[in-house]
């Protein structure tokens, strides 16, 4: 074998190792937090028969609102939604599903998903530091997001005393996401589908008053990419809710997100305010 054979060779070998390394760290978080997610299934299986009493909590919260405008200006504006908690044992599943529809004379401005599951699992009914996996996805008109898929695995604890529940999630995460556009700003990543693993942190906290006829509640969100350090986002949303009936509440909700990477021509902020009616169901 002549010299510039032995250069070739080496050249396709070291581009082949530098290719064979970035497929592994693209798949490696997937692998991971599959893992973990079978895990944690099979480590909290057990203790469905060794309990010898098993327990079932449950709450359901529907809520729905909307707006119909017709003349010289016509809008239909139509918001729901619902959330599920269950806790059998030492499993927690936790699911909140919300949709916005805005449609302001001929020109659709949102039509959009949002659902975020959480599972997790107590150890011996300890809440102080605990396993859990969640999936989220939505959609956005706003931020010309066609669809945005998380998934990932890490460790939370919760406080409950009273009138205060405070809960935070520290996590690892494979983010999908595909845009309407690829021109992007604070990023040098000009494509439409961008595949992130992510670093989460989420913080929830809640108090309720006046004899828990008004409760008070927010949840914060902090995304940071692994790949890029300018690549993260802020979101928040704070609700307030005043007790009408048993089981009927009125409340108000305050959504805003911030993200430094976003398209051309989009603001890197939008926030809204929704207020409307939940009916509650617990057992």
């Amino acid at each position: 074998m002549n010299i510039d054979s032995n250069r070739y060779f080496l050249f396709w070998a070291t581009d082949f190792k530098v290719v064979l390394n970035k497929l592994k760290c693209k798949f490696m978080i997937k692998y991971i937090l599959n893992f973990s997610f079978l895990a944690m299934l099979l480590v909290s299986y057990p203790s469905y028969g060794q309990s010898p009493k098993d327990t079932l909590q449950y709450k359901v919260d529907l809520n729905i609102s909307g707006r119909m405008i017709s003349g010289t200006f016509n809008q239909v504006v139509a918001g729901g939604g619902f959330n599920v908690d269950v806790m059998y044992n030492n499993l927690h599943l936790e699911n909140k599903t919300t949709y916005r529809y805005n449609k302001t004379n001929t020109r659709l401005i949102e039509d959009n998903w949002y659902d975020l599951a959480s599972l997790k699992y107590y150890p011996k009914g300890n809440r102080k530091l605990y396993p859990g996996v969640f999936y989220h996805f939505d959609n956005s008109l706003m931020y010309r997001v066609n669809s945005r898929h998380q998934y990932g695995a890490g460790l939370g604890s919760e406080l409950n005393k009273g009138t205060i529940k405070l809960s935070i999630l520290a996590a690892i995460a494979n983010e999908r996401s595909i845009f309407n556009g690829f021109d992007f700003i604070n990023s040098d990543r000009d494509f439409s589908i961008r595949n992130n693993g992510l670093f989460l942190f989420r913080l929830n906290n809640g108090y309720a008053i006046a004899k828990k006829k008004i409760h008070f509640s927010y949840q914060l969100f902090y995304f940071q990419s692994l790949k890029e350090r300018a690549d993260y986002d802020v979101w928040l949303n704070a609700r307030l809710s005043f007790k009408i009936l048993k089981n009927l509440s009125f409340h108000v909700v305050y959504d805003y997100r911030f993200e430094n990477v976003h398209l051309e021509t989009l603001s890197n902020y939008n926030d809204i305010v929704l207020f409307g009616f939940n009916w509650t169901l617990k057992g």
